[in-house]
């Protein structure tokens, strides 16, 4: 299982959003994990599409900081459940 946790200070600039796609793509994440987005739960979410990650669960703060996100696409995800 491949995933990346990353504290991106703000998901809300084009470069970041482009560095975050080329990175999820190129390395054929699993799970992607977000921190201080700063953005609002409806802009993390549409993210998604453009990571190619079909599930994504977010936490939004009110205010300049804050913010959690979690990608994941269950066809990628190979999990064992004992």
């Amino acid at each position: 299982m491949t995933l990346l946790c990353w504290n991106c200070r703000a998901i809300g600039q084009p470069r970041t959003v482009q560095d975050l796609v080329c990175l999820v793509h190129a390395l054929q994440l699993q799970l992607v994990f977000l921190s201080e987005t700063r953005q609002r739960k409806e802009v993390v979410e549409g993210l998604r599409w453009r990571l190619g990650l079909k599930n994504v669960l977010s936490f939004s703060e009110k205010g300049k900081g804050g913010g959690v996100a979690l990608f994941w696409d269950d066809s990628r995800c190979s999990v064992a459940w004992d």
